[in-house]
């Protein structure tokens, strides 16, 4: 094997990449992994998960403590913690790089697809590359709607990226999109005294998601005075001195939104442009619905060919990616697809404070599946630590199927809904029942007991 043949190539140094990236290299493989950001991480780590993540937990740690705030230290106090934590996971990366050296080279770089087997990598050093497997990880995108003034508008890149973030807070934004993206950063901004405004062109909040966990997302935005404006599609932007003016059709005519700033946030998008994916479509790549077909093994329909995370177009969370990397490097390994992807055990969680969360299948699928199933609603006001944080507002909704009482889907509205989130991702990936939960012991005085207690009728 000369010096640019490898065994395996990975397009992209996120979640999706790295760990099998790893597992393959730790095999005694010979790996490549390009990345044009020069580190590992991808999206989440530079504008993503880990920022906004930072940017909430300091946010409500300043705000939580403090009766008086001053907006403008806090928002300076909070880059600087964001862009530190930022830096160390960078730091960190570089040395994960350096423990699977020499099997791995990770270079700083484009890598454009030429066949199956062959990337043009052009950044710190030019090369052709030969692999007898590729595995594409490269991410999404925003999408960006084509309207009227659509230049004037930020991006979440503004709010968390990586030695990019905006210094200066602004007084109001006008959020275009009520997803996740849109409710955590008004659920945030909101809480440092900033006037925020969401347009929506769905009649409800988290329109992709069960109609209780829209309400509860609903519910928290009025308690922020977060002016909602649902059933609106986004007509223009206009520029109106120091300010901007989002124009949107309602039904009741058009309504305008003053605002200093205009986020986009309708959501991402796999990016499958820019890379040379056109060349693998004429050897019988197949795309559809803007994103690469993958078998649940994640292999494409090329058979040396594996596509993983994001532009997958399926579960676009960085904790997916990572397992769908993974089992891509487990599969390649033995050389057949004897590991598969299990989407329904991918919990999804949007962080306001409370949390939501949701995992499994909704009543909705249940319902048009045919399944059998039992609902257990669990109130969260008599639970220890949901007093003891001062929210009992929160609930459980658990679905089991009737006959085996087999856990199938999960929602949560909770302080703590993310890490119950947990709880219920190791049920549904091993086939858990509501009898098995309710012989757990959990330690008090956490929420975790109180699944516990809501499966208790099944002792």
């Amino acid at each position: 094997m000369n010096q640019n043949e490898f065994d395996v190539i990975f397009i992209g140094g996120g979640g999706a990449s790295y760990p099998g990236a790893f597992e393959l290299a730790k095999a005694g493989k010979k790996v490549l992994m390009i990345d044009n950001k020069g580190n590992l991480g991808g999206d989440c780590l530079y504008a993503g998960c880990i920022p906004s993540k930072t940017v909430r937990t300091k946010i409500l740690e300043f705000t939580s403590t403090n009766k008086e705030i001053d907006p403008e230290k806090i928002w300076d106090e909070v880059v600087k913690t964001k862009e530190w934590v930022q830096e160390i996971r960078y730091q960190q990366h570089m040395e994960e790089i350096r423990e699977h050296e020499p099997n791995l080279t990770f270079i700083k770089g484009w890598a454009t697809i030429l066949s199956p087997n062959k990337v043009k990598v052009e950044g710190e050093e030019n090369f052709e590359a030969y692999g007898k497997y590729m595995v594409i990880g490269t991410g999404a995108e925003h999408v960006i709607l084509n309207i009227q003034g659509k230049d004037l508008v930020l991006t979440s890149d503004e709010l968390f990226a990586y030695q990019k973030t905006m210094k200066k807070l602004p007084k109001s934004i006008a959020i275009i999109g009520g997803g996740y993206i849109g409710v955590e950063v008004a659920d945030m901004l909101s809480r440092l005294g900033v006037e925020v405004s969401i347009i929506e062109m769905m009649d409800r909040l988290l329109p992709t998601m069960p109609i209780d966990l829209s309400k509860a997302a609903e519910s928290r935005m009025k308690e922020a005075k977060v002016s909602l404006y649902l059933n609106s599609p986004v007509a223009s932007i206009e520029k109106k001195g120091e300010m901007k003016v989002v124009k949107a059709n309602s039904k009741n005519g058009t309504i305008e939104v003053e605002a200093e700033e205009v986020l986009m946030a309708v959501g991402r998008r796999p990016r499958i442009k820019g890379y040379g994916l056109e060349n693998l479509e004429k050897e019988g790549l197949k795309v559809e619905k803007n994103a690469i077909w993958v078998s649940p093994s994640l292999r494409t329909t090329l058979p040396n060919v594996f596509a993983t995370g994001d532009v997958t177009g399926k579960a676009m969370l960085f904790h997916a990616a990572v397992k769908e990397s993974i089992i891509a490097a487990k599969n390649i390994l033995i050389g057949r697809d004897a590991y598969r992807m299990n989407y329904h055990s991918v919990p999804f969680t949007v962080f306001t404070y409370p949390e939501i969360g949701m995992i499994g299948y909704t009543e909705e699928e249940l319902k048009s599946l045919g399944i059998a199933y039992d609902v257990v609603d669990y109130k969260l006001a008599g639970d220890a630590q949901s007093q003891i944080t001062n929210h009992r507002e929160g609930w459980m909704k658990i679905f089991l199927e009737k006959e085996t009482l087999r856990i199938l889907g999960v929602q949560v509205y909770a302080h703590d809904a993310a890490e119950l989130m947990g709880a219920f991702a190791v049920a549904l990936e091993n086939g858990l029942t509501a009898k098995n939960l309710a012989w757990v012991c959990g330690p008090h005085p956490l929420t975790f007991e109180s699944i516990n207690y809501a499966m208790r009728p099944y002792f």
